[in-house]
């Protein structure tokens, strides 16, 4: 049966089926083959797996994070950015990826920040001389750190799927996050102080004027951790009420939403939520397939018995979530996997929050690996051009740099837990 499941699995996504589909047919493959297990159970486990209270956080977060998008928000988080660290050499690159950083924080999708940002900052990055290869796998590089830093729509689904702390996997994003970030800006740096023409000269004037104009997004994220970690609501109603303040800000403050885009806002949110909610059902039913196949067990049989150590352990499981990064996408890499090795953490001590976070991390580089890649293909169509220029000397060092800022979170655990260690 395990290679019925993967063989038809892997055939489906070959031929370019979506991923829901082809884990859907990966599951209902080896039913009707064997025939021993009920069609019926499809059905029911598609539903029990998306008919959850705490899966209704991921639509809020996507409507909340468009809303002050569309409500100007983006504009004034470059603007921020900007004025922070467009002083250095490259410093569009380096704004590039901060303002990515800054709207993850109330975003938490992955292409909706490469949407937002990278239609103010590739456009700028050009004009003022920057490669477009350059510019655009910038923003395909910083595009994940939405993904990281709180709220995040993986961060969601890894709690749900293991009984981890939401609260905690959002607090304890926010360091590696920004950490990530600066990694990665040292490329930009580096190619800047070469290549690029020289930057404006700081000024502390401008990082006032715009951090007096950014300050409403940004207590955004604050409101929701504050929520979360006082008790005062859960993740779910922590992401209504971001969808409350985005309409809050967008209509009465910065005065930029009107009906029509509110309702570009809510269908975009509809289908972004329904292909999220299709891939969890479809992950669900693949699961159990698995786990009738024995496969967890003798995942976790191989793992016990080649990870003497929690470092042997970790690198094991980050090679294989960036083999895996290569052809699957985050949220069904994330159900898949997730239930299987998260069980084996107590063995080496590792804390499941900390595991989440690397987890999320390391598929968040699988993000810009071909070929899936899909972060490649959002920024190029940026400017409706082909994948391809976004697959170059760059994107290799962003990844290089990704991966070495990993390899020191692994090494130093204490980096991501320091934050939800000090809200106990």
């Amino acid at each position: 049966m395990t290679l019925a499941i993967f063989g038809i699995f892997g055939v489906m996504t070959l031929l370019g089926a979506p991923i829901a589909i082809a884990l859907l047919a990966g599951a209902m493959g080896p039913m009707l083959i064997y025939g021993n297990i009920p069609l019926t159970v499809i059905v029911q486990k598609f539903y029990n797996s998306i008919n959850m209270y705490a899966l209704m956080a991921i639509p809020f977060f996507v409507i909340s994070g468009s809303l002050l998008d569309k409500g100007g928000v983006s504009r004034r988080l470059v603007d921020l950015a900007n004025a922070l660290v467009g002083w250095l050499p490259g410093g569009l690159a380096v704004v590039s990826f901060f303002a990515c950083a800054f709207f993850g924080s109330i975003s938490g999708v992955s292409s909706a920040t490469i949407v937002a940002i990278g239609s103010i900052m590739v456009p700028a990055m050009i004009r003022a001389g920057y490669p477009k290869s350059f510019a655009l796998t910038t923003v395909a590089s910083g595009g994940w750190l939405g993904i990281v830093i709180p709220p995040s729509t993986p961060m969601v689904i890894y709690g749900i799927s293991t009984g981890t702390s939401i609260g905690d996997m959002f607090i304890a994003g926010i360091i590696p996050g920004f950490v990530l970030a600066m990694g990665m800006s040292l490329y930009g740096i580096v190619f800047g102080f070469r290549h690029l023409p020289k930057p404006k000269p700081f000024s502390l004037k401008e990082v006032f004027i715009s951090f007096k104009g950014a300050l409403l997004a940004l207590m955004m994220p604050l409101i929701v951790l504050g929520g979360i970690y006082s008790g005062v609501f859960t993740p779910t109603e922590a992401a209504a009420v971001a969808v409350l303040y985005g309409f809050i800000v967008g209509i009465f403050i910065y005065k930029e939403l009107d009906a029509k885009t509110i309702y570009s806002v809510f269908r975009s949110a509809v289908i972004t939520s329904s292909v999220v909610m299709f891939i969890v059902g479809g992950a669900s039913v693949f699961g159990y397939l698995m786990t009738r196949a024995q496969v967890p067990g003798q995942i976790a049989a191989f793992v016990l018995e080649n990870g003497d150590t929690p470092r042997m352990f970790m690198a094991m499981t980050v090679i294989l979530f960036l083999i895996v990064g290569t052809f699957m996408e985050t949220a069904p890499a994330i159900l898949i996997l997730a239930p299987i090795l998260t069980p084996l953490l107590p063995k080496y001590g590792i804390s499941p929050v900390f595991f989440g976070v690397v987890f999320v991390i390391t598929m968040g580089i699988g993000m810009l690996t071909p070929p899936v890649g899909m972060n490649l293909y959002v920024a190029a169509g940026l400017m409706n051009e082909k994948v391809d220029i976004t697959i170059n000397r760059h994107l290799g060092a962003y990844i290089l740099c990704a991966v070495l800022v990993l390899a020191v979170l692994i090494c130093f655990p204490e980096i991501v837990l320091l934050l939800p260690n000090m809200m106990r």
